[in-house]
């Protein structure tokens, strides 16, 4: 078992970050970086070898080696009810439609996101309506949570008493999400940086706290990517602090129940 810790330079560091950027497009924070070699480690114990011999293979590109980096490194924060005001906009701009509503929720870390979405069209009297929630994520871990959908009691703090009462079932740290919300919803691992969109045409692409971690050049690669992802007149929502990195991008910009989201021109982005 891997126990041993050790050192990594700045050198090695520096050649750390730029794997973790090519393989996900993760930019370190100072606290990450200084947080990288115990992820080297408990990444080592995870395939069994010592870590400096497996930091010997995460320089080399193994891509075993890097993925399992990757699931140590990612950002999972998030909550249910996160920025209540864009759901509400989704409610009006969206989830009013006649026909099936299809979302993608890329980024969803532990499947509160997707979750609260799928909520919100329920709320909207769109049961049996064909709605359909994609929801992707890089972190295979993040994704079994998701599967799981059981939380504690950090992950409903935002979520009103009432929906937590219809939507889920027993007490944090097992609070169930019921099966009438998880039936909407759909997970599959995508890396958005290295893969394409896992569709297209979507009426709603939701991607909130995740171009941040990416350094400018990349977020916009990828923000042009999911718009893409759009049809045309579809909507991209952003998390309230990204949607400077969007200022260039040929989208028109609609503030409705005090959030700001992005509409797909006719033309292509």
């Amino acid at each position: 078992m891997a126990s041993e810790r050790i050192p990594i330079d700045d050198g090695d560091l520096d050649a750390l970050e730029e794997v973790l950027r090519r393989a996900s497009g993760l930019s370190l924070s100072p606290g990450m970086r200084r947080a990288l070699p115990a992820a080297v480690a408990e990444a080592a114990a995870t395939v069994d070898a010592l870590p400096g011999a497996f930091l010997r293979r995460l320089l080399d590109g193994e891509a075993e080696a890097v993925a399992s980096l990757v699931e140590r490194t990612v950002v999972g924060e998030t909550y249910f009810w996160r920025h209540p005001e864009q759901l509400e906009a989704l409610r009006t701009l969206a989830f009013q439609a006649e026909g099936p509503v299809h979302v993608w929720s890329a980024g969803c870390a532990s499947g509160e996101e997707p979750y609260s979405l799928a909520m919100v069209l329920l709320e909207s009297g769109r049961s049996g309506r064909g709605d359909r929630i994609l929801a992707s994520d890089i972190s295979a871990r993040a994704l079994a949570r998701s599967r799981h959908a059981r939380y504690a009691a950090w992950s409903l703090r935002r979520l009103p008493g009432e929906l937590r009462q219809r939507y889920l079932r027993g007490d944090p740290p097992a609070a169930e999400v019921v099966p009438e919300v998880r039936e909407l919803v759909s997970l599959s691992r995508n890396n958005l940086v290295a893969d394409p969109p896992p569709g297209s045409g979507f009426d709603v692409v939701i991607c909130r706290n995740v171009l941040i971690y990416f350094d400018p050049v990349l977020a916009a690669e990828v923000l042009y990517k999911l718009l893409g992802a759009t049809r045309p007149g579809g909507l991209l929502v952003l998390g309230p602090v990204e949607l400077p990195i969007a200022r260039e991008v040929e989208a028109d910009w609609l503030d409705v129940a005090g959030a700001t989201v992005l509409r797909r021109r006719p033309s292509p982005p």
